[in-house]
Formats: structure tokens, sequence, C-alpha cells
């Protein structure tokens, strides 16, 4: 029996990173991934078991390298208010116009699995979690900090940003261009923080 292939992980990750963006889930077929990743299929089972245990993987190592951009800027950030204008300038707009058009893998996960695999829809569910999580406590410093305002709190602050992030994600997803991108979500930042 042939021993399957020897392959560097990180690019066969990120070539089915890119099927799987491009495509969703359903749609990607086994050949295409296999063609993509330049893997064989004995390569592939024995590395990541099938295309679920692939797609889990994947979904990890999108938030371990783009998403987690994210949250180092959400935690290194010495001034919050400010942390949160980049992490909205990072994840939308550094992108190019057709990175941008492929929306947030992990979104994309969730709207199409939510009836159809709930392991994989609730993997990618929990790393938006944390996203979410550190909005909420980069909230809780920019209050303590006297650069959001308090009439909500920051749990409230928190979740209404990732639904803003979200939204964005889905209208960049849907064609939207930048600058009305830019302008939807300007009022909600400049509400909760008007002085920053």
């Amino acid at each position: 029996m042939a021993r399957p292939r020897q392959f560097d992980r990180q690019q066969a990750l990120d070539a089915a990173m890119q099927v799987f963006w491009m495509q969703g889930y359903s749609a990607s077929s086994l050949q295409q991934l296999l063609d993509a990743m330049q893997i064989n299929r004995g390569s592939l089972y024995a590395a990541f078991g099938d295309k679920a245990g692939l797609f889990t993987e994947v979904v990890n190592h999108y938030h371990d390298s783009m998403q987690a951009v994210v949250l180092e800027i959400l935690n290194n950030q010495e001034n919050p208010a400010q942390g949160i204008r980049d992490v909205f300038d990072i994840t939308l707009f550094m992108l190019n116009k057709d990175e941008r058009a492929l929306g947030c893998l992990l979104v994309n996960t969730v709207n199409e699995l939510s009836a159809i695999d709930t392991n994989l829809q609730q993997c990618a569910s929990e790393k938006l979690d944390v996203i979410e999580q550190g909005l909420i406590e980069t909230c809780r410093r920019a209050q303590a900090q006297e650069q959001m305002i308090t009439t909500v709190s920051a749990d409230e602050a928190g979740k209404m940003l990732m639904t803003c992030m979200i939204g964005l994600r889905v209208q960049s997803r849907r064609g939207v261009e930048e600058l009305p991108l830019r302008q939807s979500v300007e009022p909600l930042l400049s509400m909760l923080m008007p002085n920053k």
C-alpha cells in the first residue's frame, strides 16, 4: 500500500480556505479541494479525516490567521475607542474589492450551515463569539476611560458593534462598495464614541 504523500499543511489549509471561502462548504467538491491543495485523497483522509474535518481545521486556520488580528488590535491598543475604529478598518477596508466580496468565512458558514450541519455551524459560531467577547471587553475599557457613552452597557455596545460588523460583511458579500459601507458604520461609532 502506498504511503500518502507529504505536503505543507499550512499551504494546503490556505488553498482549502480559498475554495471554501469562495464557494461555501456544500458547493466545494472533494475533487476541487484536492486540486487546490495539490494532494491526493489518501493524504487528505490521513491528515484531516474527511471533508468536515478539513473544514473544521480551515475554520480554525481562518480564525488564527485573520480574525486573530482583530483580537490583537482590541487587546493591545492603549486607546480602546481607537482600537474599535481600527478593527472596523482592518476587517473590511484593508481588503481589496474581490476579497471584500467574499464576506467573512465565519459569517458565511453560520448562514450556510445552520440548517445543514450544526456541528460545523457551531464551530464557526464559537469563533464569532470570541470576537464579540473581545469587543465587549474593549467597550468596558472604553467606558472606564470615558471614551464611550455609558447609557448602554458594555455588553450591549459590544453586541451592537458585532451585529454591525456581521452586517457589513454580509453587505460586502452582496457587492456594496466601500464608501456606503463606511457611511453605514460611522453613525454607530459616532453615537457610541461621540468625542473620539
